[in-house]
């Protein structure tokens, strides 16, 4: 994980490494000086190199100094969306981004299509009614990816649908939806693509002109690697005029956001820190790479679930994220059993399911800088809550994991 030194987490020496006593004798408190993991869907851990960034005296958000950082922090976020048009930044989660594409990007009497699927899909749909946007829902059952061929049948029905909103991918469930061919369907008919990425940006490509995707949201707490607080948004150039007109609006007003952009300023006060730390991080980015970035994440998620499988968890998405991994425990176990052991006994933080998965699953988060190693640890540790709470152990996952590490 970030911030360990080098030799704190090996792999496993055997398949069986870390196995626990029968349930009901194992120990159920961490061991003193046990230090928190965290291995949810966001946020992430924070990079070393983050972290000295974050405690720079920042400067005033007025000056020139920092009006040079937050021109280089746009462009360099330009770069990473995949677009010449603009980027704005704001104080606020990934919902302020979201907010902000509905409120500036439909205008009064247009209608509006939500791709659900999960929780996040979900609040698409519910932005839209808090802003009383007319809008209909393309239904997808939570765990499965949307099908292009029906947004495709959606579309061709209803063609008073000005904009779709979608979800890349899903927090919720661990599902990734085809954003590239959403947006082959959307432009080929002029209806704008606005694209909830906060799961995605900096784990999976997505670029954003090349495919033809009109706006694109994001938070600074999952692939960027940086504690919540930016929201972000980023308009393809062919999409600059859609906000002229909008939904009322004041805090989010794009139009504002622009008149300052030129400035290397904000309409109202930016999370100062928050941005020098955005900086750093995407410096590393820059370092590694963005296709390396996104093939370590490729090789995270793959060994994750092979690890997940060989412990006899099933994988709950049908088109799993390279960003989070859901996993369905073994028959017998109960996820909140096996989240509430991983927090208790090694101080390892996944997340549960939310709303219907609600105990069916358990979400593993593998966002930003993690690597075979930390896989590792946190398997080595769900193999010992497995064998804790009764189930089976002993199915060779770490040699499951370095395959699909490996060949992925």
């Amino acid at each position: 994980m970030p911030g360990r030194s080098a030799d704190s987490v090996k792999a496993p020496a055997a398949s069986g490494a870390g196995a626990a006593a029968p349930a009901g004798t194992a120990p159920t408190a961490a061991p003193a000086g046990t230090r928190p993991r965290l291995f949810t869907p966001g946020p992430v851990e924070i990079p070393e190199r983050v972290l000295r960034a974050l405690a720079q005296v920042p400067p005033h958000h007025r000056t020139e100094e920092f009006r040079a950082t937050l021109r280089r922090v746009t462009d360099q976020l330009r770069e990473l969306h995949g677009t010449a048009g603009e980027v704005f930044l704001f104080a606020a989660s990934g919902t302020g981004a979201m907010e902000a594409a509905v409120t500036n990007l439909v205008s009064p009497g247009e209608k509006a299509l939500a791709i659900g699927g999960g929780k996040f899909g979900e609040r698409w749909k519910s932005l839209l009614a808090a802003f009383g946007v007319p809008h209909s829902t393309l239904e997808v059952e939570w765990g499965a990816a949307a099908d292009p061929g029906e947004l495709e049948r959606a579309l061709d029905r209803d063609p008073a649908i000005a904009a779709v909103f979608a979800t890349h991918s899903e927090t919720s469930t661990g599902a990734l939806h085809d954003i590239e061919a959403f947006a082959r369907l959307t432009r080929a008919r002029g209806r704008r693509l606005i694209v909830d990425a906060v799961t995605s940006l900096g784990v999976h490509p997505l670029v954003q002109d090349a495919w033809g995707v009109d706006a694109v949201v994001c938070g600074s707490q999952k692939g960027l690697m940086v504690p919540p607080g930016i929201a972000t948004v980023s308009l393809a150039p062919w999409a600059a005029g859609a906000i002229e007109r909008g939904l009322p609006r004041y805090y989010f007003d794009l139009r504002r956001a622009r008149k300052s952009l030129p400035l290397g300023e904000t309409a109202f006060t930016p999370p100062v820190s928050l941005v020098l730390a955005l900086e750093e991080a995407l410096a590393m980015i820059r370092e590694e790479g963005l296709a390396a970035v996104h093939a370590r994440h490729r090789r995270l998620a793959h060994a994750a679930r092979a690890a997940g499988r060989a412990l006899g968890f099933q994988i709950y998405p049908a088109r799993p994220s390279h960003a989070v991994t859901a996993l369905v425990p073994p028959p017998g176990l109960e996820a909140a059993a096996i989240v509430k052991r991983l927090r208790d006994r090694h101080r390892i933080v996944v997340a549960g399911g939310q709303d219907q998965l609600k105990g069916r699953i358990l979400r593993v988060g593998h966002m930003g800088r993690y690597d075979l190693p930390d896989l590792y640890a946190l398997f080595g540790a769900l193999e010992e809550c497995v064998a804790a709470l009764g189930g089976a152990t002993g199915a060779g996952w770490s040699a499951a994991a370095t395959r699909a590490w490996d060949e992925a």
